[in-house]
């Protein structure tokens, strides 16, 4: 195991420490199961079925966003999706995001570099959409802490930033190219050429406006998904708020999620849900518990529709290792 690996699996494992420490702290144990028992099981089954149309939906955008590459089956599509982002949520430090692209490239004639480049416009379309729902989380919600609207900025800025990288690689092309190699040292910018280039060739679907725009379209109503999500379990708990708490809820997890995390966001994800509700006057033991069984429902569906996808997306554990080595060298 690299130096750098074990530092991000160090960090992580603090990280979620330090922050169940914080949403454990001041909580008699008798208080959160007396909390969990309020929770209304009847919900469990529209919250599965968000989670599996969740899922579903990522595929759809991304043979929407393949569709000038190459017609891909909306299944093949689930299979490797749904195996990618249970690599995510279990493997350390994100190593699952390198599975996606490589599991495409092998069951189709698309280029793994042509499927990175391809996923660049998924990342843009995603954090515009995201910006856009702290945006209406910020506008629907008058008394939020000073620092939660100041932290607010900090992915609106990354996502304009990320925008007009994207526009000045795309209409600049080689020379914009050229310009970013004279910033980087000699023995980088082979690679990074190379790796650009692709990303360019990749990022065919934006000349088509029509196209671009319902990906767009799409990934609001996706990220609309987790939204609803934690509204469902809001009403599982029969807690007395808004519905713009469950916007805050998603905001305060995407937050969480810019920080060295452990698989599946143990710890980050609970603290989130202990200071978004918190802002609702919702007891610490409650929202402990809605973030403990959140996160759990999540947890479950997307480790099960892997599970089940990993047959039919012929891959083994060798294969993650294998997606890493072989992206690195892109």
């Amino acid at each position: 195991m690299n130096r750098r690996l074990l530092i991000n699996l160090a960090l992580s494992t603090i990280v979620a420490s330090l922050f169940l420490f914080l949403a454990f702290r001041n909580v008699p144990l008798a208080e959160l199961r007396s909390a969990l028992e309020r929770f209304d099981e009847r919900w469990l089954l529209p919250a599965f079925a968000i989670s599996f149309l969740l899922m579903l939906f990522r595929a759809w955008r991304w043979q929407l966003e393949l569709r000038p590459l190459e017609p891909i089956p909306l299944g093949r599509l689930w299979a490797v999706t749904a195996v990618a982002y249970m690599a995510i949520n279990l493997l350390p430090i994100r190593l699952g995001e390198v599975v996606r692209p490589w599991l495409l490239s092998r069951r189709s004639s698309v280029s793994i570099s042509n499927v990175v480049g391809n996923l660049v416009v998924e990342k843009l379309m995603d954090s515009f959409s995201i910006v856009f729902y702290i945006l209406i989380g910020l506008l629907s919600a008058s008394d939020l802490p000073a620092w939660v609207r100041r932290g607010a900025m900090f992915p609106a800025i990354g996502a304009a930033v990320f925008g007009l990288v994207v526009a000045l690689l795309w209409f600049r092309g080689e020379p914009f190219i050229d310009l970013i190699m004279r910033f980087l040292p000699e023995r980088f910018g082979p690679g990074v050429k190379r790796i650009m280039r692709a990303i360019l060739d990749g990022m065919r679907i934006l000349p088509n406006g029509r196209l671009l725009l319902t990906v767009f379209v799409g990934s609001l109503a996706l990220w609309f998904l987790p939204v609803l999500s934690s509204w469902v379990i809001i009403k599982a708990f029969g807690f007395n708020v808004p519905f713009n708490a469950a916007l805050i809820v998603f905001i305060f997890i995407g937050f969480g999620t810019a920080l060295p995390n452990a698989p599946g966001m143990i710890g980050t994800f609970q603290y989130a849900c202990v200071l978004a509700l918190g802002l609702f006057h919702v007891a610490q033991a409650d929202a402990l518990a809605y973030g403990l069984v959140l996160n759990a429902i999540q947890l479950i569906s997307i480790v099960a529709q892997g599970v089940i996808a990993l047959p039919l997306a012929r891959v083994g554990i060798d294969d993650f290792q294998r997606a890493r080595a072989e992206l690195a060298g892109v």
